[in-house]
């Protein structure tokens, strides 16, 4: 094996994570930032296969795993045992408990797993999550426990000829890219986690170990300025919302090649080994490992984006940390020379410690007892989405049991249904509340938002198969209301403004806007489903923070650490939900069809509330919460117009407008 260093890849691992922060970061012209992740696993790939097909001995298996947990475990451990610390003092119970539970799984390599089971709509979003980074590394350990067999394996079969071990790492490397191109039109969340749709990306650099030099210098000037402009156009081009990684993701892995691939000396060599690059590309493992909990610690602490000089003073600090890390933890670990044996046991008893505390964290429930009691409702994401369903109903033409609300299903004057995604869902306290009162039972169809499905569809790559479900659904509900005259009101409710956001499109290739399209949609089927004293509704999306206010809220109360605000960007509101509304509105006119605008009523003055009754009534950016008092969904309902909805003797003009009084309910507005 040549032991020489190859300083030139320092340079390459400073461009990787110098654009990973910069993505993270959210800074213009890095929306594809996340590709450097691809270009480490290239060059872990091609520097592990070196190591192990080394002319000679070679390592043993209890030396190579010696080194990689001297390599990976002391800075990633104290990262962690760093974030355990911080969240004490800046997560809810819930988030805290959450945290624990990553950094169990992350202290032993399977954060990917953790993370693909444990992210989706209702979890916290990514940009909270403080261990979210240390899936990358799972995916490495994955292949760190896999490969060395694999290629030892091959080594010892192979007495000494190069070629076979190379064929092997192309085959595993062409089954591993099928398979990512397979889950990428299928699950691609679990394409993006999963180490067999990855393998591809490691094992390609491995190939690099068996590629005859580039000699001619016009040669290495031409490939490595060609590798450096794949990954420029990657970096820019791509998207997070692209399904990855597929057939995009060649675009980083090709250029990571070309500029790993051993080569002459040229003018891209020279930018790599220039001194800024080199001394970046030495910290750049604890760079990786200290900017995103850096970053997301401040977000729950600010309850904001940072903006410009906060996140210049981040980047410093996250730097400073892995300076500290690389100087005083990294460098004097590696230098070490233990017998492997001793390094297997450190890494392990360090390693369970770490599991085992942030396993009794999770255990602990994230120790409620750091917050108030007056705020143990908003504890976590769970506890704020939890309502206990009233009562089932068996709704034959559906062949299945939904939950129903409101006044006894077989005792109501009224039957209804409430149709629509999540955003019906934090409506079904309200309803049943109002639906007690009103004599009216409903039962709760959680499915595609009512527009699409006929005519009108969504372009969502993260859900292959979405308009063929939503398609499905909606068909399933129209053939239902067409057989069961007994239900005389159909209210529609799903988050109309942030979809009109969303790539909306129409089947016959319409190009018009995308509110239109969703009015359109709602058009016809009030068309579709009208029928003789039933009266169809369409609730307005409810106004919402954007932001996760509800940690700022419980903090604040508790006496946490803080610098945010409860207030919402009522300007912002009434400007981004003003073009739904008037098109949602046109609605009325037709079909016996009356439209619940909420902003009437949370947004009195145009100042939008977030507490009632003394209760915040937001569980994130965009829902409610469904666990607050009778009392509060009542004066909400009234605020938003429910009861004059339901009251049949109300004219058109009517129910979209709040009962007199609901400007008094919004008292104790923080």
């Amino acid at each position: 094996m040549k032991s020489d260093h190859r300083p030139d890849i320092d340079g390459l691992r400073a461009i990787a994570v110098a654009i990973v922060i910069f993505f993270h970061f959210e800074l213009p012209g890095f929306s594809g930032g996340f590709v450097g992740v691809d270009i480490f696993f290239v060059i872990s790939g091609y520097l592990i296969t070196r190591l192990l097909v080394a002319e000679g001995r070679g390592p043993s298996m209890a030396e190579f795993y010696g080194r990689r947990i001297r390599r990976i475990l002391p800075a990633m451990l104290v990262m962690i045992s760093f974030s355990l610390i911080a969240g004490w003092f800046l997560l809810l119970p819930g988030d805290y408990a959450a945290l624990g539970r990553s950094a169990a799984y992350s202290t032993f390599g399977l954060g990917n797993y953790y993370f693909l089971w444990n992210t989706g709509y209702f979890d916290r979003e990514a940009a909270l999550l403080p261990l979210l980074h240390l899936w990358s590394l799972g995916v490495e350990e994955q292949f760190y426990l896999a490969w060395p067999v694999l290629i030892l394996a091959a080594k010892g079969l192979a007495r000494g000829r190069r070629l076979p071990i190379a064929a092997l790492i192309g085959i595993l490397a062409l089954i591993s890219f099928s398979i990512a191109l397979h889950l990428v039109a299928l699950d691609p969340k679990q394409a993006f986690y999963v180490p067999f749709s990855r393998a591809w990306e490691l094992a390609v650099g491995g190939m690099l170990v068996f590629a005859p030099p580039i000699g001619r210098r016009g040669t290495s000037e031409a490939l490595g300025l060609i590798g450096l402009c794949l990954i420029a156009a990657g970096t820019i081009w791509l998207s997070p919302s692209w399904p990855f990684p597929g057939l995009s993701a060649l675009l980083p892995v090709a250029g990571a090649v070309l500029l790993v691939w051993p080569r002459s000396p040229s003018s891209v060599s020279a930018l790599l080994v220039s001194a800024p690059l080199r001394s970046t590309g030495k910290i750049s493992y604890s760079l990786y490992l200290w900017h995103w909990p850096i970053l997301v610690f401040f977000r729950h602490y600010a309850g904001t984006e940072p903006t410009a000089v906060e996140s210049l003073a981040l980047i410093g600090t996250a730097w400073l940390a892995a300076y500290f890390s690389w100087r005083f933890l990294e460098e004097p670990i590696r230098r070490l020379r233990a017998p492997p044996g001793r390094a297997l046991l450190a890494g392990s008893i360090a390693a369970a410690m770490v599991c085992l505390s942030g396993n009794a964290i999770f255990e602990a429930g994230g120790f409620t007892n750091r917050i108030s009691k007056e705020v143990d409702a908003m504890r976590s994401l769970d506890a704020m989405w939890d309502w206990p369903c009233p009562q089932m109903v068996n709704i034959p033409e559906f062949g299945t049991t939904f939950c129903a609300f409101g006044a006894p299903w077989n005792k109501a004057r009224h039957h209804a249904v409430l149709w629509g995604d999540s955003h019906a869902e934090h409506l079904a306290p309200l309803f049943d509340t109002v639906g007690k009162g009103k004599n009216t039972a409903f039962f709760l169809y959680r499915a595609c938002p009512a527009a699409f499905g006929e005519g009108i569809h969504r372009d969502f790559p993260e859900q292959p198969g979405y308009r063929e479900i939503c398609s499905s659904s909606r068909r399933a509900m129209v053939g239902m209301l067409r057989q069961r005259t007994d239900i005389d009101l159909v209210v529609l409710a799903s988050a109309w403004t942030s979809l009109s956001y969303t790539d909306v499109v129409a089947d016959d290739g319409r190009q018009t806007d995308k509110v239109l399209l969703l009015r359109d949609g709602l058009h016809s089927l009030a068309d579709e489903i009208a029928f003789p004293k039933r009266r169809i509704g369409i609730i307005g999306q409810v106004p919402g923070p954007g932001l996760d206010l509800t940690s700022c809220a419980v903090m604040r109360e508790s006496g946490m650490l803080r610098r945010c605000s409860t207030e919402i960007d009522s300007e912002r509101v009434l400007r981004v939900w003003l073009p739904m509304v008037t098109a949602l509105g046109s609605l009325s006119e037709e079909n016996a069809v009356f439209v619940v605008d909420p902003l009437k009523g949370m947004c009195p003055d145009k100042r939008c509330i977030t507490y009632v009754n003394g209760e915040f009534i937001y569980r994130d950016g965009s829902h409610m919460r469904r666990n607050l008092k009778p009392e509060t969904d009542d004066a909400i309902a009234k605020m938003m117009g429910f009861y004059a909805a339901l009251d049949t003797g109300q004219g058109r003009a009517q129910v979209s407008t709040a009962d007199a009084d609901q400007s008094q309910l919004a008292t104790r507005s923080n």
